[in-house]
């Protein structure tokens, strides 16, 4: 994998102040992120790990520092970022055929490369057919299926995913894991995968970065340099797993103490 640079995230500090109140959600925050990488953020919780990824998305302003993306600052939202959350976002009103082809339709897109487009991602994501059924007829896996699905057809070239299989069950999140990281070798998007699991980072990531607790700064860049398909029994997945929780137990000791 080349080491090219596509993100920059740059003395990055937010602080949420409201009435007398101030947070501290992120304090001068470093690091990169490559090209067709997969990178995981992992942190003891409110630690700000899904204020970054909002403000990488350009849904949220920085209250100091900046992103760059491909040399450029982020200030909004963009067609190069698809974002996938974990409670799906999708149009409960439009089948898995039409919620794949929104942002296809908002870009004004011939109706010919459209059906080409969302054919091509329906297959990706083993969903042919389904693409004429409501979200409400989905199981949950099927229904982040399609929002991966979606938010690939607009082409993005960084996929930020906020915990996208926090609410399936273990059994489903093993398999959707699996089939992620298919996509992924497939597509070569660069990633930005936000966790609670550290099994989960493990098994995804090529590199893991670990913040500290609130306000959040980088503690340790992990590079998880295990073959894939990775075995979650096995010596070394479990070295990489023991180092990451002493860091964050370390963390998640310090937030209760605060508490």
């Amino acid at each position: 994998m080349g080491r090219n640079t596509l993100i920059q995230v740059r003395n990055l500090t937010k602080v949420f102040e409201k009435d007398e109140a101030r947070v501290e959600a992120l304090i001068d925050l470093n690091l990169d992120v490559y090209q067709s990488e997969f990178f995981c953020v992992i942190g003891p919780t409110g630690c700000g790990k899904t204020t970054m990824l909002r403000i990488i998305a350009g849904l949220e302003p920085p209250t100091e520092g900046e992103v760059l993306l491909n040399n450029r600052r982020v200030t909004k939202p963009g067609a190069d970022r698809g974002l996938v959350f974990q409670e799906f976002a999708l149009f409960p009103w439009r089948t898995t055929w039409k919620n794949i082809e929104f942002g296809l339709e908002i870009k004004g897109l011939p109706p010919e490369r459209r059906r080409e487009i969302v054919e091509r991602y329906v297959k990706l994501v083993g969903l042919q057919g389904f693409e004429n059924v409501l979200p409400r007829q989905l199981s949950s896996g099927m229904k982040q299926r399609v929002a991966i699905a979606r938010a690939l057809a607009n082409d993005p070239e960084v996929l930020l995913m906020d915990e996208p299989f926090g609410s399936l069950d273990a059994q489903t999140r093993n398999i959707m894991q699996r089939e992620l990281l298919t996509i992924w070798e497939q597509t070569k998007k660069t990633v930005v995968f936000v966790t609670h699991s550290v099994d989960e980072a493990v098994y995804l990531a090529d590199r893991i970065v670990v913040l500290t607790a609130r306000p959040g700064m980088v503690k340790k860049i992990v590079e998880v340099e295990l073959p894939r398909i990775r075995d979650r029994t096995g010596e070394g997945f479990y070295a990489v797993r023991r180092s990451i929780l002493q860091e964050l137990e370390i963390e998640v000791e310090k937030a209760m103490k605060k508490n």
